[in-house]
């Protein structure tokens, strides 16, 4: 089962960049669940459980590219904020490679 990018970009909220990576971790979370469903169906407890810990990775893989978004949309907030008030961020910046 391989889902599209183009039909993903909406609901994974990552940097443009890593959206070619976080569709891939979510076609391994997705495979990864089925392969699990399989194994329990087929009372392989081992390897349903093998897959379930390969779920987990893809979506802490995953979850990381999330949180970087997310750390990128309140950087850009900040500076937004910082503009509003009259405050010079390329100087900032200078100064801080000082």
């Amino acid at each position: 089962m391989t889902f599209h990018l183009h039909n993903r970009q909406d609901a994974l909220n990552v940097l443009p960049g890593d959206m070619q990576r976080a569709a891939k971790l979510l076609d391994c979370c997705d495979y990864a669940t089925f392969r699990a469903r399989t194994a329990m169906y087929s009372n392989d407890l081992a390897e349903a459980e093998r897959w379930v810990h390969e779920f987990l990775r893809c979506k802490r893989d995953l979850d990381e590219l999330v949180k970087r978004k997310e750390e990128h949309d309140k950087l850009l907030q900040v500076v937004e904020m910082m503009k509003e008030r009259g405050i010079d961020i390329a100087f900032i910046m200078r100064k801080g490679n000082e």
